[in-house]
């Protein structure tokens, strides 16, 4: 009768994964563009658009949310960050400030360090950072050499201690072509924004490179083994983790455990087919696990109706043998 039990359980959860995957509709990448006036698009066609307009002609499955604001200096974006993310729930957080801050004086260590905050608040948020560096500014007539200097090595040693992607725009932008990407000496024209796009574009994962090797905001092993971060058992594992995994202590310890040690798994998962194949078999449980946390409260009533009644007729039946 156990026997039985169990393989009702199994089918169960099986069946919770399969109609799952049916039913459940592709979601897409959200991005968000953080920063300021540069990001906001200042006197130009904003970056996000043509970012947008890249992913679109990629069939990437991505919606960018432009959340530029002008004049923000970095301490003002550490307050801002967190409802920012609350709104628009992101996949990704593309940051690039502190262009105001080289611009009044403010020093390149707190500028890194705000820069360093909001990037843990978007890992504790279970968002992925991406943190450019600052771009070139000869407002002046001449080049501020600080910001290559001395704030973008900051920031990009920010980044690196925190192991998040440093998007270069300023080498992208900086050089003889500089003259061409800007009107005033700060602010990108349109064939700036266009370049800030090809670069932040070439950091995000999209059913390619670090998807499919398994930068799956976070889920490196899943993804790796379903192909996808946007495949809807990835999606619902990510789900899983931030609801219960990354609101308690213990839970993130282990997920910071997992982040530290799985990556490498994932990468040789990714490079085998019959590894992916059996890696879905053994997560199959676990994703039944997290589905009925995350969406299924009454399959979790029915089991609790199963349960005790096969418990009850295993009982009875070992009764009766006895007697």
């Amino acid at each position: 009768m156990l026997k039985k039990f169990k393989l009702v359980i199994l089918l169960i959860l099986v069946s919770v994964t399969i109609s799952y995957s049916a039913d459940e509709p592709v979601q897409k990448i959200r991005i968000v563009t953080f920063g300021d006036s540069i990001t906001a698009g200042f006197g130009a066609t904003a970056y996000s658009v043509y970012l947008q307009q890249i992913l679109n002609a990629n069939n990437c499955n991505s919606v960018v949310i432009n959340e530029g604001k002008s004049g923000e200096q970095t301490t003002e974006g550490v307050k801002r960050i967190d409802s920012v993310m609350a709104k628009h729930k992101p996949n990704f957080i593309l940051i690039m400030e502190g262009a105001n801050d080289a611009r009044s004086g403010v020093s390149a260590e707190v500028a890194a360090a705000d820069l360093g905050t909001m990037m843990d608040k978007a890992v504790a948020a279970g968002v992925i950072p991406k943190m450019s560096s600052i771009t070139p500014n000869t407002e002046g007539g001449t080049e501020n050499k600080a910001i290559p200097e001395v704030y973008n090595p900051k920031i990009q040693q920010e980044a690196a201690n925190r192991g998040v992607s440093f998007v270069d725009n300023y080498s992208a932008l900086a050089g003889p072509s500089w003259p061409r990407y800007n009107y005033d000496g700060l602010h990108m024209n349109d064939l700036g924004q266009n370049v800030l796009a090809q670069e932040f574009y070439n950091s995000i994962p999209c059913g390619s490179t670090e998807s499919s090797s398994g930068g799956g905001g976070g889920c490196f092993i899943a993804t790796a083994a379903y192909g996808s971060l946007l495949e809807p058992h990835v999606a619902l594992l990510r789900e899983f983790r931030d609801s219960y995994l990354l609101t308690n202590v213990p839970g993130r310890i282990f997920v910071d455990f997992y982040y530290a040690y799985s990556p490498p798994v994932a990468e040789v998962i990714a490079q085998n087919e019959m590894l992916k194949l059996l890696v879905r078999i053994v997560l199959l449980p676990l994703i039944g696990f997290a589905f009925l946390m995350v969406h299924g409260f009454w399959y979790l009533m029915v089991l609790g109706v199963l349960i005790p009644a096969a418990y009850y007729s295993h009982m009875r039946k070992t009764t009766s043998f006895a007697c």
